[in-house]
């Protein structure tokens, strides 16, 4: 029985050790894997902001029509925050970016 739980074993570790693990992608491979789902991903928030500036207008048109100012300061801060929370002080950049780039002319 000892015989047979040796050859078992020694079996057991030789298929193991038969198939080396996967080697790792080649960095030009990652690179190009990468550079591809960063391009959709551009082009989706390209998407999304054209989205939101839309939205940034019809907001604008409707508190200027109302007698209220283009800008609502306690709005934007909040907009800010959420930017800063996500994603550190990267975020309070690309908020302030996009709220600058959307708040439309100022006369």
């Amino acid at each position: 029985m000892r015989v047979v739980l040796a050859l078992l074993g020694v079996l057991t570790l030789s298929a193991c050790g038969s198939t080396p693990p996967p080697a790792p992608p080649a960095p030009s491979d990652v690179i190009s894997q990468q550079r591809t789902r960063i391009d959709d991903l551009d082009r989706q928030i390209v998407e999304l902001l054209g989205q939101r500036k839309e939205a940034s207008e019809a907001v604008q048109r409707a508190r200027t029509s109302a007698g209220g100012g283009r800008v609502d300061p306690s709005r934007e801060q909040v907009i800010i925050d959420k930017y800063r929370a996500r994603l550190g002080d990267g975020g309070e950049k690309i908020a302030k970016a996009v709220l600058e780039a959307f708040r439309g002319p100022s006369s």
